[in-house]
């Protein structure tokens, strides 16, 4: 197994299930919901038969004792599809510590991927920059998992910048049936509609979530010394006291924050905060519990 998930974050996880709120469809039998109805050893109840109903399907047992016709309702299981998607962009290849973003969220994606392929569920992994850069197709079982993990070990990097909307409208057409889309970015896109098509992912039947990918250093500022900022994706660098700033900063840095969560929400999909310098678990631990 890939060095991008540590055995001890994976024995935390290995009691941990995923189950989709919403119903999913699929090929395989596995933990979840379905559509499909039909004989299945998953009984849900009994109903009044109605013309049109398949004969098959009624409980002769309960007409001996009721003279009644009712069918058993079934609820196949089925297999869930996982779509992670991982920025590569140039800033995601920036830490202030040990950590870079791009380390952080190919953790969070790979512990994802981990706990999905417990479950026989199909996990594809896309990346991206201003464009889909790599996609491998959604597979289940152990051979595929390790073949995520090394690609998640060491992603291809990109040397440009970030076009969330281009590459998350290209996203929708690889993500193929309903079912689960993790989209793990620090979202440094400032364009106004930068985030428009997890409306559309979420249009689609995905449950989508969004892994906010930040360092601590970017959310608080925390140099004391007047420094030079390089941009990673082309901007040109300045020169500013971090003192000076660092009140004005925050409250942008806030606002930006805020403006993504309300977008994301405002698409009926899930927003997370995932920062570098909280044990991976916490974020995976709140994305679990509410599933």
């Amino acid at each position: 197994m890939s060095r991008v998930l540590e055995p001890e974050l994976a024995v935390r996880l290995a009691g941990l299930t995923l189950r989709a709120k919403r119903t999913v469809d699929g090929l395989l039998a596995g933990m979840h919901r379905s559509p499909h109805r039909g004989a299945s050893a998953i009984f849900k109840e009994h109903r009044a038969y109605r013309p049109g109903d398949d004969p098959r399907l009624i409980d002769w047992r309960a007409y001996a004792r009721s003279d009644r016709y009712t069918i058993k309702h079934f609820e196949h299981e089925t297999q869930l599809r996982g779509t992670l998607a991982l920025d590569i962009s140039a800033s995601m290849r920036w830490g202030s510590g040990d950590v870079t973003k791009m380390d952080y969220a190919s953790t969070l994606l790979a512990a994802l991927a981990y706990v999905l392929t417990r479950q026989a569920d199909a996990v594809a992994l896309v990346t991206f920059d201003s464009a889909v850069r790599d996609r491998i197709p959604a597979r289940s079982g152990p051979a595929h998992l390790d073949y995520l993990l090394r690609s998640l070990a060491a992603p291809a990097t990109a040397a440009g910048g970030t076009a969330l909307h281009s590459s998350l409208d290209e996203l929708i057409e690889h993500a193929g049936r309903m079912g689960l889309v993790v989209i793990a970015s620090d979202l440094l896109d400032l364009t106004n509609d930068a985030l428009d098509p997890v409306a559309r992912i979420q249009a689609r039947g995905h449950q989508t979530v969004v892994l906010h990918v930040m360092d601590r250093a970017e959310l608080e500022l925390p140099y004391e010394h007047p420094m030079r900022f390089e941009g990673l994706e082309g901007e040109p660098y300045v020169e500013v006291d971090p003192q000076g700033i660092r009140r004005r900063y925050k409250a942008a840095i806030d606002e930006f924050l805020a403006s993504c969560q309300r977008r994301v929400v405002a698409a009926g999909a899930r927003y997370l905060l995932a920062r570098t310098d909280q044990p991976p678990e916490h974020v995976l631990l709140q994305l679990l519990r509410a599933g």
